[in-house]
């Protein structure tokens, strides 16, 4: 980051700014300091008082792979290897698909269930039987906030990715739920014995040409395999509709995020292969088509 003898706290920051600025990133400001606190393990706060602070050689050597990395367009998650979800810090690497704020409903659409009496008498004796299911759980971020948040909650969670599912693993013995969550490596609930009240899912559902458009952050440094969702985004949220008369409860709720323009396909699909369920569209705070929420008969 320059010589060593004059690179302080302030210098740093500002010729990483610049460098910034000029590639075209996102919030340069704001990527500089997180970046700075981190390389010399700091609060981001810390480097508002100690601006003539000089930078040893280790320091400025990290804080300068740490900015070569950004500038290639490395998610600002991966270079600080934790992302906040649902008020929890969860750890993430390349491994697993980056928590997004929209996702959270998912959450607050399954603690809300799990929070409302049963109507019949509980199944949980049942062989197999969990209170929620988180299919396709990456870095574990829903699995996980929902245990946080109800105590009691006994949870599966599912992944095709052996290695999302040791990012999730890691993140739950850091939240102290791994004892009340079975993870296993499944394609959706092929080959598991799982049934539940609710079911979560965020699914791939980018279509596969839309793949291609998206910013470098996301389609060269996220899991493909997290965000294919196939030639119209909803393949596997179809097949996975298709598996919840064999896992999902009576009076059950399974809860799907989806893309913004997704919304009528999603309801046709869920409509033509559970028609007897009550299936309906929640919108984020954008006003856009985020959920789709599918109620079984009890």
């Amino acid at each position: 980051m320059g010589d060593l003898a004059q690179t302080t706290v302030q210098t740093a920051l500002r010729a990483a700014i610049a460098r910034f600025h000029q590639a075209g990133i996102d919030s340069p400001t704001l990527t500089a300091r997180l970046l700075l606190a981190a390389a010399l393990n700091k609060p981001r706060e810390w480097l508002v008082a100690h601006n003539d602070d000089p930078l040893d050689a280790a320091q400025d050597n990290t804080f300068e792979r740490l900015v070569a990395r950004a500038l290639a367009h490395e998610p600002l998650a991966y270079l600080l290897g934790r992302r906040e979800f649902y008020g929890l810090e969860f750890i993430i690497d390349p491994r697993a698909l980056i928590p997004r704020p929209e996702t959270e409903m998912l959450v607050e659409r399954a603690l809300a269930l799990l929070r409302a009496p049963l109507q019949d008498n509980d199944p949980q004796s049942e062989a197999g039987c969990v209170d929620a299911i988180d299919v396709g759980t990456g870095s574990g971020a829903i699995a996980i906030a929902i245990a946080k948040h109800a105590p009691g909650a006994r949870l599966a969670a599912t992944d095709i990715s052996a290695e999302a599912l040791e990012v999730a693993r890691v993140n739950a013995a850091q939240h102290g739920v791994a004892d009340r969550i079975a993870f296993a490596q499944a394609d959706l609930l092929d080959n598991t014995p799982y049934r539940a009240r609710v079911i979560t899912a965020n699914l791939p559902y980018v279509t596969t040409a839309e793949i291609e458009a998206l910013p470098p952050e996301i389609q060269a440094h996220e899991p493909r395999a997290a965000l294919d969702g196939g030639v119209d985004g909803l393949a596997l949220v179809r097949r996975l509709l298709s598996q919840l008369p064999a896992h999902l409860l009576p009076g059950g709720a399974a809860f799907f995020e989806i893309g913004a323009s997704q919304g009528p396909a999603a309801l046709r699909a869920a409509a033509e292969l559970l028609p007897s369920a009550r299936v309906r569209l929640d919108k984020d705070l954008a006003g856009l088509d985020r959920v789709l929420s599918v109620v079984t008969p009890n």
